[in-house]
Parts: structure tokens; sequence; C-alpha cells
């Protein structure tokens, strides 16, 4: 990874990501850097293939209701539309465009006035066209589908609808955007419990220039306190130079940036720039809370879509590198009982004027504390065994 100098040496000095403790973390745990590699390699690559077997997933379901749409009188069209939402729960709504932009039914029929882009329905009667996310107001009016998240950025699948082997418009498919960023934010996705993140940001975006590169495209996690109830992005995550804080939504509210220097954070940067990334050493890099965290960035395509996407899964230094070995963990404690005896030992002699015998008999009564000391510490640490 491609770190500059200052980025190289940016961690203060003390406190619990500081230098001195994520320098000490990191070389206990050293042993573990390819296995982290694989790990968050994994992450990543399984989160991927998830969105884009789920995003083929509903062009296969669109391509089959158009031919059943196709053969249905239009008459029938309405009714068919709400039988088909009943077969797809990720879709909260399907309607149907003339190739002028006419709503000619919906399976939501309360709201029929809407808003098309012309530019975005002349894709979709070419091909099949991927729309978003993008946010419609709509979308969080007509309510959830298959997400207990939900607000106004969507997703729009634009199926071209043949009949007598004529395109005479496209099949719609709404679907809230948390619906694809429950994919990435599953709890059994996070190796990392408290830190563990997966988001989605725009690497190159096609149809919409306003959009920068390293914009958000899904849910934080740390969104709000579903799954943290430290501070989160709906009330404020504080730093030094700021609050980091969305009013509706991590999408577009959210650019990620290092709060210090409010460019692009080292791991998106790199991804954007390489096409994928992995970094899980010292000292990390910062995220946009200014922590430094380590992770694996890709970049991908999903079918029907013109945008490339980025991706990252990744998790704070300071609770990967957190664990500790059992060999040294058993050494620290055996360390601290053998030293109780020496170390009262001679500070009894310096203060008192000792006999030979007395200065054996404290010694063996402080090593029996620290003998019992010991056990206990272990009884906590390891299972009990038993001789047979």
């Amino acid at each position: 990874m491609n770190l500059t100098t200052k980025e190289r040496h940016w961690l203060p000095i003390f406190g619990s990501t500081g230098k001195l403790a994520m320098k000490k973390a990191c070389w206990l745990n050293r042993g573990l850097k390819e296995s982290l590699a694989h790990t968050f390699t994994n992450i990543a690559n399984t989160r991927v293939r998830i969105l884009e077997s789920w995003v083929n997933t509903q062009w296969h379901f669109l391509t089959d209701a158009s031919l059943y749409i196709a053969s249905k009188k239009e008459s029938e069209w309405n009714s068919a539309l709400q039988g088909l939402l009943k077969r797809n729960n990720d879709f909260s709504e399907l309607f149907i465009l003339t190739s002028d932009g006419t709503l000619v039914c919906s399976s939501t029929t309360s709201y029929a006035n809407r808003q098309i882009d012309k530019r975005v329905l002349e894709k979709g009667l070419q091909a099949p066209f991927l729309h978003g996310p993008y946010v419609d107001p709509l979308t969080k009016s007509i309510g959830p589908s298959s997400s207990s998240f939900h607000d106004a950025v969507t997703l729009m699948y634009y199926q071209p609808l043949t009949v007598n082997d004529e395109v005479i418009g496209c099949l719609c498919g709404r679907v809230p955007n948390d619906v694809m960023g429950d994919l990435i934010q599953r709890e059994a996705g996070h190796v990392y419990s408290e830190s563990g993140d997966n988001y989605i940001f725009m690497v190159e975006s096609k149809l919409d220039n306003s959009i920068s590169p390293g914009t958000a495209l899904s849910r934080s996690r740390f969104e709000d306190n579903t799954f943290s109830h430290g501070e989160n992005l709906k009330s404020g995550v504080t730093t030094q130079w700021g609050t980091v804080k969305v009013k509706d939504h991590t999408e577009f509210e959210i650019r990620f940036t290092d709060p210090a220097t409010q460019q692009l954070h080292p791991g998106v940067r790199e991804t954007i720039s390489k096409g994928e990334n992995i970094y899980v050493s010292y000292p990390g890099y910062s995220d946009y809370r200014h922590i430094p965290v380590i992770g694996k960035g890709v970049t991908f395509q999903l079918q029907g879509s013109p945008d490339v996407w980025g991706m990252m899964c990744e998790a704070d230094l300071e609770e990967v590198y957190r664990q500790r070995s059992l060999t040294y963990t058993v050494a620290k404690k055996l360390s601290l009982a053998m030293s109780l005896p020496v170390i009262s030992t001679i500070i009894a002699n310096s203060y008192f004027d000792l006999s030979t015998l007395q200065s054996n008999l404290l010694l063996i009564f402080t090593s029996l504390l620290g003998l019992i000391g010991l056990t206990f510490l272990l009884s906590n640490l390891l299972p009990p065994v038993y001789a047979i």
C-alpha cells in the first residue's frame, strides 16, 4: 500500500491506539498477518459474489416476469404485477412504462404520479439497465420490502418489455437500497464484532457525474445505534477536526475522507487507484473517523449498471490486534507470580534485619501465595483438564 511518510507516522505516541500500544500489539501478533490478509480478502470476495448473485437473480426474475406480462392482455397487467410482487419480496413496487415514459400500471396503484429520467428510460429500452443508488422520496413513501432498514435511497431495474417482437416499454422494479446493504452488512459477515464494517462507495460514476469518487453508496453498519451503543453517524462521530454526521442516511451524505486532510482516506484512495488493495499492518490507515483501521478494498461492476463501485471490508487496528497468544498470556502471569516472592524478600531485607531462616521462610510463604495466585489466574484462562 502506497502510504506517504506522514501516513506512516500519523499515530500519536500515547493512548489506546497510539504508537506505543499499537506497535506492541502488532509485534506480539506479527505471525497473524498472512492469516488476516486471507480473512479480509475472503470476506470482500464473498460479499462481492453475494451482490453479483443477488443482482443476477433479480434480472432472471424480471426477464421471466416480462415474458409473463407479454402473454397477458393489457387489462390484466395490473393484477399480474401484484401477483409477481408476491413472488419476490425484495421489490417494493413493479410498474410498466411505455417508451415515452407514460405509466401504464403499477403494483402500487396509489402512487401513479412520478418523474421519470428520460435518459435512463432510453437505456432501459435498449437493454436491461440498473439505475442507482439514487434518492427517490417515493421509495420511502411506498415503504420497505425485505429489509428492516428503510429510507429514500433506491435501486431501479429497467427490463425491456417486448410484445409481438416490438419493445413497447419497460418493466420496472423498485428496490429499497437497504435491501442491497443487508447483503454485505449481515452480522455473520463481520469477523470483528465491535468495529467490522463493509461499505460500498463510488469509484466511477458514468451516469451521474455529480457523484464524486469515494461517495458512500450503502448504509454504514454504524449509521445508528442498532449495532453499536457508542458514537454513530446519526448522533455524530466526534473528531479533532469536527463532527462526522449524517442527517437521513449514509448514502451520498458521507464521502470517505480523512477528517484531518479532507482527502480520500488511504484505503479508498488506493483501492480506486489499483482496483483492489489489502493492508493489515501497523500503523493502519485513517478512516473517515480518523481511527486506525486495516482491511481489504475491491472494485466491481454489477450486471446492468454502467458505474464502477468499490467495497471496503475493514476493522479497527486495535480490535484486530487486541488478542494475545496463550504462550504470551501464561508467561506474563507466570512472571508476575515468580516476581512476588523475590521482590517481597528483597524489600523485607532492605527494611528489616532478617535472619537467614526468616528470609527463607518469607520466600517460601510468598512463593506459595504466588503459586495460589497463578493457579487462580490460570483457572480463569484455561478450561479444566482431568487426568484419567
